[in-house]
């Protein structure tokens, strides 16, 4: 029985540390996304400070084929997306394996650059894996974030209410 209750301590602790970021799927008709992860960010909304950068990884498995997938990430602000600029948005050269064929577990590993220049706000990040041959997305979720000027403030900018941040995206 000690045995028992150790091994579930040990597993939930381990759980604990790879917990995935809190996301709402809006719209993966071409593939199912498995799972998203966001360094750092564990509890919404996610807090990124001005001047860093934060590795996303997306996991999705293909429900179809496509010779290459794009990726694109927007900032939603009341509403209007705004994009965050990519150096290259070409999905294959973030790991995803090219072409992709129906059925594929690929896993995405993007880096998002907060610039300084960013205003300090609260906003919604979605982010868009598409075919470049169909449109299709493969992957898009979306997730609350507050962009801070530094990794100490910890002050929410908009009043996200606890428990409410996705019933704002219906």
């Amino acid at each position: 029985m000690l045995r028992l209750f150790l091994f579930t301590v040990l597993f939930c602790s381990i759980d604990f540390l790879r917990a995935a970021t809190p996301y709402k799927d809006c719209g993966s008709t071409a593939g199912t996304i498995q799972s998203f992860e966001v360094t750092g960010c564990t509890t919404a909304p996610c807090k990124f400070a001005k001047g860093h950068n934060y590795t996303m990884n997306l996991v999705f498995q293909a429900k179809s084929a496509s010779k290459s997938l794009s990726v694109s990430i927007h900032g939603v602000i009341g509403g209007i997306p705004v994009p965050f600029p990519l150096p290259d948005p070409d999905a294959c050269k973030m790991q995803v394996k090219c072409p992709v064929n129906a059925n594929d577990v690929n896993t995405a590993v993007m880096t998002l650059p907060v610039l300084q220049s960013y205003p300090s706000l609260s906003l919604y990040v979605k982010l868009e894996l598409k075919a470049n041959d169909t449109g299709n997305d493969y992957a898009c979720l979306q997730f609350p974030a507050t962009i801070v000027s530094g990794l100490a403030q910890q002050r929410t900018l908009v009043g996200w209410k606890k428990g409410k941040l996705f019933e704002m995206l219906d």
